[in-house]
C-alpha cells in the first residue's frame, strides 16, 4: 500500500518561538497514522538557538545575550548553536519513522533534495556535503539538525538570503579574544549568503521555490495544508517548554562551566582551544583547523611569532 501524501504548510512569518514550537509539537504527537508534515516559516524576530546536547553556559554568553534581548530556545534534534532571524526561510520535515529510510544518511538526501535543487535553480553550484551540510558555491549556506523526537524522525534547516555575523560572534562563549577572532574571521569565510553571491530573491520567493521543489523531490504525493488552531496552540506552550530554564539547563555539568573549547564553522573547518607545549613550557592557544591541518593561531606568550611558524601548516594530530 503507497505512503499517504505529504502535507505541505506554507506558514510564512511566525512569531520566534513558534518556528520551533510547532514542529517540536508535531513530533511529539506524531502517531503512525499522523500525516507527515513539511512547514515552511520565517521567524519575526531574531532569537538563538541551541542544539539538543550542548552545554548552553559553554557554548553562548547569557550576559550578552540579555543585553541584546535576545530569546535562547533548546530544539530536541542535534546541531550547533545559530542566530536565527527574518533574514532566514526554515524548511522542517516531520515524518514518522517508518516512512523514511533506516539510514540516516539516506534520510538526509531524502529531506535536503529540494534545497539543493533551489539552489541550483538559481544558477549556482549547490550541493550536500559530509553527510547534512548543504552548500552552494562549495560555501556553506545552511544550518541542519536532525534526529528521532518520539515516534518522528525530524530535519530542519535554513537557507541563508542574509546573515548577522557579528552579532553570531558576539554572543558565542569565547575562551579568549583570540578564539573568538579566529571563529568570526571563519565563519565570514566559509559560510555564504545569497545576498552575498548576488541574489535578491525575497524570502517569500525562496519559500515558494522550496515548497515547488518538495514537491518534485519528497518522492510521494503533496499536498498543500495550513496549521490548525490547535497545532498552533500546541506550538506555542511547546515554545515556552523549549525555553523553559529547566530545559536550557540540560547537561549542565557540576562545578564551573568552562567556555567552548571546539566549535565547528563548516564541513572540515574548526577552531579549537589546545594546550600545547612549546619550549618545555605549557602554552594555551587557539587554532583555525581546516580539513585537520592548522591555518591559523592565536596566542599571547612570548616568543609566540616562532611558535606559530611552528605550528600553522601542520596537522592537528600532532599537537593533541
Amino acid at each position: 500500500m503507497p505512503d499517504p501524501p505529504v502535507r505541505l504548510v506554507r506558514a510564512g512569518p511566525l512569531e520566534s518561538g513558534l518556528t520551533q514550537g510547532i514542529y517540536h509539537a508535531l513530533a511529539r504527537e506524531m502517531m503512525e497514522s499522523s500525516q507527515d508534515t513539511i512547514i515552511l516559516c520565517s521567524p519575526k524576530t531574531p532569537y538563538l538557538c541551541i542544539g539538543y546536547h550542548q552545554v548552553l553556559d559553554a557554548v553562548l554568553d547569557r550576559k550578552i545575550c540579555d543585553n541584546k534581548k535576545l530569546p535562547i530556545l533548546r530544539r530536541r534534534v542535534g546541531g550547533g548553536a545559530t542566530y536565527l532571524d527574518h533574514n532566514q526561510v526554515f524548511y522542517q520535515c516531520i515524518f514518522h519513522h517508518s516512512r523514511v529510510p533506516a539510514r540516516a544518511d539516506k534520510v538526509y538526501q531524502m529531506m535536503l533534495e529540494a534545497p539543493v535543487q533551489v539552489l541550483n535553480q538559481l544558477g549556482l553550484d549547490g550541493r550536500l556535503r559530509a553527510v547534512n551540510e548543504v552548500e552552494a558555491n562549495s560555501m556553506r549556506i545552511a544550518g541542519i539538525g536532525g534526529g528521532r523526537v518520539g515516534d518522528a524522525m525530524v530535519v530542519v534547516g535554513n537557507l541563508l538570503l542574509d546573515f548577522d555575523y557579528q552579532m553570531m560572534s558576539q554572543v558565542w562563549r569565547a575562551s579568549d579574544p583570540g578564539f573568538r577572532e579566529l571563529a568570526a574571521t571563519a565563519m565570514e569565510n566559509r559560510v555564504s549568503t545569497l545576498r552575498k553571491m548576488g541574489y535578491q530573491h525575497s524570502i517569500e520567493t525562496l519559500e515558494a521555490m522550496l515548497a515547488d521543489a518538495f514537491k518534485a523531490s519528497i518522492g510521494r504525493p503533496v499536498i498543500d495544508s495550513e496549521l490548525t488552531r490547535k497545532e498552533l496552540d500546541l506550538g506555542i506552550k511547546t515554545a515556552q517548554d523549549l525555553s523553559a530554564e529547566t530545559f536550557l539547563s540540560l547537561h549542565r555539568p557540576e562545578g564551573e562551566i568552562t567556555p567552548m573549547k571546539s566549535l565547528k564553522i563548516a564541513a572540515d573547518v574548526f577552531i579549537h582551544r589546545l594546550s600545547v607545549k612549546f619550549n618545555e613550557q605549557q602554552m594555551e592557544v587557539s587554532a583555525r583547523v581546516d580539513q585537520g591541518i592548522i591555518t591559523d593561531v592565536r596566542g599571547n606568550f612570548q616568543d609566540f611569532t616562532p611558535f606559530k611558524e611552528k605550528m600553522v601548516g601542520s596537522p592537528l594530530s600532532e599537537w593533541k
